[in-house]
């Protein structure tokens, strides 16, 4: 099955709407780095708060995608609003079940943090007009891939611990076992170099995605 490719999204050049729409992912990013090397500097439990940010993450690439999609849909206003009250109940609920089982609330509004960085984009209008599908098919199409690619990198790959010690794992009160438990210096890389990637597509709006080989192409075969 082969889906007809994405245009080129046009450049409108550098704007204030790029920086803004990246500030957040550069934010996050600077998290994990800060964590990563002094793991007690924002608290100490930053780490588990951290990993729970990755878990989060992995459903907002989802939800995103879905919601993006609806807000610059042509479909009647009423229909519009009801599937995005519909898409954002469902995600509530199903991310409320991440808030229980860790007793904690700030899961949702994390969440909701994170869809509303990775749609910035379209509602500070960075897209041309006419191109917002297309700007949050590539958002979708790269946070996918980054996702992917990276937890592999950061599963095989050797990472430093830098500062997250032994000792400092053990104050998370981790309950579970498994790589990123035992080794959650791999999870503060993984972040790291995540939103790092996706504050850099955002900044420059995605050009370097359409030039050379168009990564693209790889979401469009199958």
């Amino acid at each position: 099955m082969t889906l007809p490719a994405p245009e080129p999204i046009e450049s409108q050049g550098y704007t204030i709407a790029h920086l803004f729409s990246a500030l957040p992912s550069f934010f996050l990013s600077g998290m994990f780095l800060i964590t990563w090397i002094a793991p007690e500097a924002l608290g100490e439990k930053t780490i588990s708060y951290l990993m729970l940010v990755m878990l989060l993450e992995f459903i907002n690439v989802h939800a995103a995608g879905f919601m993006g999609n609806t807000i610059i849909s042509e479909s009647e206003r009423g229909k519009k609003a009801m599937t995005i009250i519909g898409l954002g109940v469902f995600y509530t609920l199903f991310v409320g079940a991440f808030a229980l089982t860790f007793k904690q609330w700030w899961p949702l509004w994390a969440f909701w943090g994170l869809v509303l960085n990775r749609l910035l984009g379209v509602l500070l209008g960075k897209a041309p007009t006419g191109q917002e599908k297309n700007m949050i098919q590539t958002s979708w199409g790269i946070g996918v891939f980054c996702y992917v690619m990276l937890v592999f990198a950061t599963i095989i790959l050797p990472v430093p611990a830098f500062g997250v010690t032994s000792e400092v794992i053990a104050k998370q009160g981790f309950t579970m076992r498994g790589l990123w438990i035992d080794e959650p210096y791999r999870m503060m890389a993984f972040g790291f170099l995540y939103f790092a990637v996706i504050g850099l597509t955002e900044l420059f709006s995605y050009k370097w995605t359409f030039q050379g080989g168009n990564v693209g192409q790889f979401f469009r075969r199958s």
